[in-house]
């Protein structure tokens, strides 16, 4: 009786907890009107809030970081890039370390070409896809991405793991990721136009 008594405890004890992982409130990272909580780490040439939308101008690549510092989380956005600039590139950024310049850590790709993959910045180029992935994600984002409209990205990552979407749909799942506390960022990777973010938030897990 007692040691049906101490596991039936042990498991509400237990699914109470994951349960409160699992439910944590998402916190805005955006609160629709200014570009308070975000920080340039280089010069831009604009950065405004403008119809509950954050929008990023470069002529050169820079990041645009956050206050906000998470190790394992969730965060998701809707991002438009410009269509008058060929091949334009763009990132949501996240563990990202570092005050100035270039930050360290690992980057959602916002573009046409590879969508919702994985960079390591400063941290061994592209981790997902690889060459041995490459058909496994071309078959993923083949027309995922829809470059005159808004696209929904979402990030997961705990741990070494980490796993982007777009929308909706399941685009990197990988693993090795250095497990450290950094910033979210968005990014312009410069030649001019502008990219626009909205609906940014992130949840703990």
């Amino acid at each position: 009786m007692k040691l049906f008594f101490y596991s039936f405890l042990f498991l509400s004890l237990f699914t109470l907890v994951s349960t409160q992982k699992i439910s944590a409130e998402w916190i805005p990272l955006f609160d629709g009107n200014t570009t308070h909580g975000w920080k340039p780490l280089a010069q831009v040439e604009k950065f405004e809030a403008i119809d509950e939308e954050l929008r990023l101008s470069s002529k050169v690549n820079v990041w645009v970081v956050s206050d906000l510092k998470m190790q394992d989380f969730e965060v998701e956005c809707e991002v438009k890039i410009p269509l008058d600039y060929e091949k334009f590139n763009s990132g949501l950024g996240f563990r990202l370390t570092g005050d100035r310049g270039k930050p360290k850590g690992y980057q959602c790709e916002i573009d046409q070409e590879r969508p919702a993959a994985i960079y390591g910045i400063g941290l061994g180029g592209w981790i997902y896809p690889k060459k041995e992935t490459q058909n496994q994600f071309s078959q993923r984002v083949t027309g995922l991405f829809e470059a005159s409209s808004w696209n929904h990205f979402r990030v997961r990552a705990i741990g070494s793991k980490a796993t982007t979407f777009l929308n909706g749909k399941l685009v990197a799942k990988t693993k090795g990721l250095i497990e450290t506390q950094g910033r979210f960022g968005i990014q312009h990777h410069g030649k001019g136009g502008t990219v626009c973010f909205r609906k940014l938030k992130a949840r703990s897990l």
